[in-house]
């Protein structure tokens, strides 16, 4: 990042449930269209996605962040606490026009950070075992747990590693 940018992360509120499920819309299809079909991804979009979902997921505790980058909302992270010192990565999703910028370093460690403030001394997240986002969680020193496969209803699965990282 140059000087010039900005970038910053800052949690979300239940009045922007509609900038979340509009960065869903355009972010989450492209990072999946080489995994899965398009029928699966319309069925996932509802089932994780629909503003009602996510106003839900806020209710029983999930902390959705928003990364806003030069002026404009360009990303979206969803944290949980799963037990007193875990936390579970729901969500990390970047706009395909800031790759390769370290911008999605910024936002995972800005998620680490935020945790770790919250006493956290572990954060995990689960990945789908064919996206290339195993190699950068695995440079950020994150390790494979195990190998999961999720049932999500209407016939499909998540095929996932679950991925753990010791907080300092």
């Amino acid at each position: 990042m140059t000087q010039q940018e900005t970038t910053n992360v800052r949690k979300a509120t239940s009045a922007e449930v509609s900038v979340i499920h509009q960065l869903a819309l355009e972010i989450w299809p492209k990072a999946f269209e080489q995994l899965l079909s398009k029928a699966q991804m319309d069925y996932m979009l509802q089932m994780m996605y629909a503003p009602a979902v996510l106003e839900k997921e806020m209710k029983r505790g999930v902390e959705f962040y928003i990364l806003r980058y030069n002026g404009t909302d360009m990303g979206y992270t969803a944290i949980e606490q799963k037990e007193p010192g875990a936390w579970k990565l729901h969500k990390i999703y970047l706009s395909q026009q800031l790759r390769g910028k370290g911008i999605g370093k910024f936002q995972l460690k800005s998620m680490e950070a935020i945790v770790r403030g919250y006493g956290a001394h572990e954060l995990w997240l689960n990945v789908n075992r064919q996206n290339k986002a195993v190699d950068f969680y695995k440079s950020q020193g994150y390790e494979i747990q195990k190998t999961e496969d999720i049932n999500i209803g209407n016939g499909y699965f998540m095929n996932d590693y679950q991925m753990r990282k010791k907080l300092q």
